[in-house]
């Protein structure tokens, strides 16, 4: 399934899911162990201004990365790990996506979340969430998918 037809009623918004929270971090685990990496940072929920949870990695001899969870769709992705208060990620392609996959996680691909946004993609989203996306002005799926809205 291509990751824009995830664009439903809810995605943008902070869905928190212990269940499915608890799921995406034991895979992160999981991966980071697979690649010889460690989880370097606290998991943070959603929240009002993020609608992701995000957790810190650090893969042998590569750069920092955050793993992202948005669980209203149960879709991962990874960013490069930057200043908390830089709103636009750096996508990358998900180390280890396999392992994710197999839990029945979907996984985003860097390609996938830096497709440009049009407005055709935006129906099915109440109309709270199509004004937060004018006032915010996402260019990118994955800037709608893993957002910053307040």
């Amino acid at each position: 399934m291509e990751i824009i037809h995830l664009l439903q009623a809810g995605v943008t918004r902070p869905h928190l899911d212990p269940a499915a929270g608890a799921a995406w971090l034991a895979m992160v685990y999981d991966s980071a162990r697979a690649l010889h990496g460690v989880v370097t940072t606290s998991v943070e929920e959603p929240t009002v201004g993020r609608n992701h949870y995000r957790v810190g990695v650090r893969l042998r001899d590569a750069k920092p990365l955050s793993i992202l969870f948005n669980a209203a769709v149960f879709l991962v992705a990874a960013a490069e790990q930057q200043d908390p208060h830089m709103i636009n990620l750096v996508f990358v392609d998900v180390p280890g996506g396999d392992i994710y996959r197999r839990t029945g996680l979907r996984v985003a691909t860097r390609a996938e979340l830096n497709q440009p946004l049009h407005e055709r993609h935006l129906h099915l989203l109440t109309e709270d969430e199509r004004r937060d996306v004018a006032y915010h002005q996402p260019s990118r799926l994955g800037d709608l998918l893993f957002n910053w809205f307040d």
